[in-house]
């Protein structure tokens, strides 16, 4: 696990900072609510990048304690499962995508990223959420699960692409590249 944990450097802070400006100003402007329980998000894309520079451990320190403050500055109610679900997916992106090296040639690579996308729907989109949603609002589970599953076949297709041009173009930047842990 140490090889996933970088040392926090001021470089690697100043990282972190403009990532999650970059996750406040994407969920607050890129953001499409379809209705109270389901929205479209592209924070996948900052969280991504957030989770590939800081690996698991800062990513998901610094998702839980950003969230709240997120949420405080839209004017909406603080809820611990939602600081929880944003540290699980910065984790497992951090997992996943901090030194490991893509290249959008490489079908592998491909691969490897559907199944982190499809691993991060499983388990934020699909129990995480869900599960929040329905105990913090009563929210019936077939409108919960029938709504994310028809967004899940649209929405897994787009996040492979995205990332399959965000992160190989980022660790092209050799600056970058040596955040992400990347040689």
């Amino acid at each position: 696990m140490e090889k996933k944990i970088p040392k926090l450097t001021v470089q690697l802070l100043t990282a972190i900072a403009m990532t999650l400006a970059l996750v406040m100003v994407v969920e607050n402007y890129f953001s499409i609510r379809i209705s109270e329980t389901l929205q479209v998000q592209f924070t996948f894309i900052p969280n991504t990048i957030l989770g590939a520079i800081a690996g698991p451990v800062w990513a998901a320190i610094f998702a839980a304690i950003s969230d709240p403050v997120f949420v405080l500055f839209s004017g909406q109610t603080v809820l611990f499962t939602w600081i929880l679900i944003e540290a699980v997916s910065a984790f497992i992106y951090g997992w996943f995508f901090y030194r490991k090296s893509l290249d959008t040639k490489n079908k592998a690579d491909w691969l490897y990223v559907a199944g982190v996308v499809v691993l991060i729907q499983v388990v934020i989109s699909f129990i995480m959420t869900p599960i929040a949603l329905h105990f913090h609002f009563g929210t019936p589970w077939i409108a919960l699960y029938s709504s994310r599953l028809i967004k899940a076949i649209f929405e897994i297709p787009l996040r492979i692409v995205v990332t399959m041009l965000v992160l190989p173009s980022l660790q092209k930047i050799p600056e970058l590249a040596k955040l992400m842990g990347i040689k």
